[in-house]
């Protein structure tokens, strides 16, 4: 049976319109606090996707539900079983954000696949030029870059990145941040954004102009989260592009696979020289120990979940654990050789921002096992052709942003799954269209009567 979405009306007006305002609330990520003092996080996501759902409510199927909730009950247990009950009413809250950000993220996915490649693809491209655009009217002219700034200030409370000295040392100029709390925020987006135009897009030299695009995204923007876009090329090539067959038969183009390895291998070869040419005071910075970035975004991550997880292997900390956590983060950054030892720690927070790491940290081995295998129901019970291209995706998108019950978190899982299921769609449909030559020894009646039967099939 058809997933509903195959036989969905095009998008309307509408659809555009709440479409797009759920991508601008995942790139700004404004916050809000409720009256009780629970914070939800991508409020105006969160109001375009509460829209979304209730637009697209006749589209909602019964194992999507069944399988969400799942989900969701295997969080909630893991957090009613982790250890110190003191902590229980902040992984409570915890819960409640996740729960509202994988509903959001759904929202989106059930707008989204109404789309054809074509018509989401340019959604996408035209996100990018615009923050391609706006990055440089902040780099180049002092009136945008205040409004930029008088933005922020008013409507950012905490997280405002304020480092533009260190943008100065290590990029020769401030990064714009472009109406965002920091200019990581920037780059994250428009790298998801980029690669969903890659993967949907149909043009044939479309990977130059993905790199292209993250080519310029370098020059206005000056993020190292920009080379996660090439890190991500030969999970695309590898495990949709080069898919051949229908579902239950799955095949792959081996030649095309091994192709897009090489290309990848070759990309990842000029990214790292590039890298250490274009970065060079930044990697000094790193093995000095003074780039404080780098490490809470990857080295204390690591470290934290090795040290969680073998003293809590099967619950870890509990989602949501940052109290817990709090003397584990500021030991490894007290005792880090690799670290300034003129370093003030702030929070643990603020000091882990890798997202796949916290997944360990807050739900340990068992769990955070247990729950990989419910989310992979939910995403094959939405039809998502590959699973290892969406969780690899989610992981490689992981290692530059945290938040994890945060939606720009989900939405990386969930919009993977998307673009994978509108190009399954499409490319199905494409080779359903194709009939079989018949053998040239067919007589011409036998092969008349073979195409109709094919077609009648169809």
């Amino acid at each position: 049976m058809k997933p509903t979405w195959y036989s969905a009306p095009r998008p309307s007006m509408i659809d555009h319109l709440l479409v797009v305002l759920f991508l601008l609330g995942i790139y700004l990520g404004i916050d809000a606090r409720l009256p009780g003092g629970i914070p939800i996080p991508g409020i105006v996501a969160g109001a375009a996707g509460g829209l979304l759902l209730l637009k697209n409510a006749g589209r909602i199927a019964e194992r999507h539900i069944v399988a969400l909730t799942v989900a969701l009950v295997i969080f909630l247990l893991s957090a009613l079983t982790a250890p110190n009950y003191a902590y229980l009413g902040e992984r409570f809250k915890g819960f409640i954000q996740l729960s509202y950000s994988l509903t959001i993220a759904y929202a989106f996915f059930l707008a989204a696949t109404r789309y054809d490649r074509q018509r989401l693809s340019r959604v996408f491209l035209w996100f990018c030029l615009l923050v391609l655009v706006g990055c440089a009217l902040e780099n180049f002219t002092t009136a945008f870059r205040n409004l930029s700034d008088a933005f922020r200030a008013q409507v950012f409370a905490q997280g405002v990145y304020v480092a533009d000295v260190r943008d100065q040392l290590f990029y020769g100029r401030i990064r714009p941040k472009l109406f965002t709390s920091e200019p990581s925020a920037v780059t994250f987006a428009y790298t998801l954004f980029a690669f969903a135009w890659y993967v949907l897009a149909k043009a044939r030299l479309k990977m130059f102009v993905y790199l292209g695009l993250l080519a310029a995204g370098y020059v206005l923007m000056r993020g190292p989260s920009l080379f996660l876009g090439i890190a991500a090329i030969p999970f695309y090539e590898v495990l949709l592009a080069a898919r051949r067959g229908p579902p239950w038969a799955v095949r792959y183009n081996i030649p095309a696979a091994a192709s897009a390895v090489a290309v990848a291998a070759v990309l990842s070869a000029a990214a790292v020289l590039a890298g250490e040419i274009l970065y060079h005071e930044r990697i000094s910075t790193i093995l000095s120990g003074h780039d404080i970035s780098f490490f809470s975004r990857i080295i204390a991550p690591l470290l934290t979940a090795i040290s969680v997880v073998s003293d809590h292997p099967l619950g870890g900390a509990g989602l949501t654990g940052w109290e817990f956590i709090e003397p584990t983060v500021q030991h490894i950054y007290a005792n880090a050789p690799a670290l300034a030892s003129n370093y003030k720690f702030g929070s643990a927070a603020e000091s882990i921002t890798n997202y796949f790491w916290l997944h360990w940290i807050f739900l340990g081995l068992f769990w955070g096992t247990l729950v990989m295998i419910a989310l992979s129901g939910f995403l094959r019970s939405l039809g998502a052709p590959s699973l290892l291209f969406c969780w690899a995706v989610w992981v490689v998108f992981g290692q530059s942003s945290g938040g994890y019950v945060d939606p720009r978190t989900w939405i990386v899982l969930l919009l993977a799954c998307t673009v994978s299921v509108i190009y399954e769609r499409e490319a199905r449909a494409a080779d359903a269209g194709r009939i079989p030559r018949s053998p040239r020894f067919f007589p011409q009646p036998v092969r008349e009567a073979r195409r109709r039967l094919i077609m009648a099939a169809q």
